[in-house]
């Protein structure tokens, strides 16, 4: 096993001691559940379409049953901008100034 790989620990604090105890470790290696505004942005940029641009009102009008509000998918977007990055390879910049617009860009796979 690579000594970097994740894995989820039981631990339990001795007040008594003011130390944490280990209870038991995972044998699967944990892997952080899939965000599902991730996996739809990740299906709309598709071969077709490896760049888009516009507001978070204009991408939710395209991404269907989000339930989500504009300035609620911009900050998702925000938070989850490495993961978009290191996940699915797609590059996401929010626009500067009055226009606030959002480029996705799927960047191209090395060999």
């Amino acid at each position: 096993m690579d000594k970097c790989s994740p894995q989820e620990l039981t631990l339990e604090f001795d007040r008594e001691r003011c130390i944490w105890n280990f209870q038991s470790a995972e044998t699967e290696l944990w892997k952080k559940p899939s965000d599902p505004l991730l996996e739809v942005v990740n299906a709309f940029l598709s071969e077709d379409r490896t760049e888009w641009q516009g507001t978070a009102t204009e991408l939710l009008n395209l991404l269907p049953d989000m339930g989500l509000q504009p300035n609620v998918l911009s900050r998702k977007l925000n938070v989850a901008n490495s993961n978009l990055l290191n996940d699915y390879g797609i590059l996401y910049e929010k626009g500067r100034g009055h226009e606030r617009s959002i480029t996705l860009r799927r960047l191209e796979k090395e060999n």
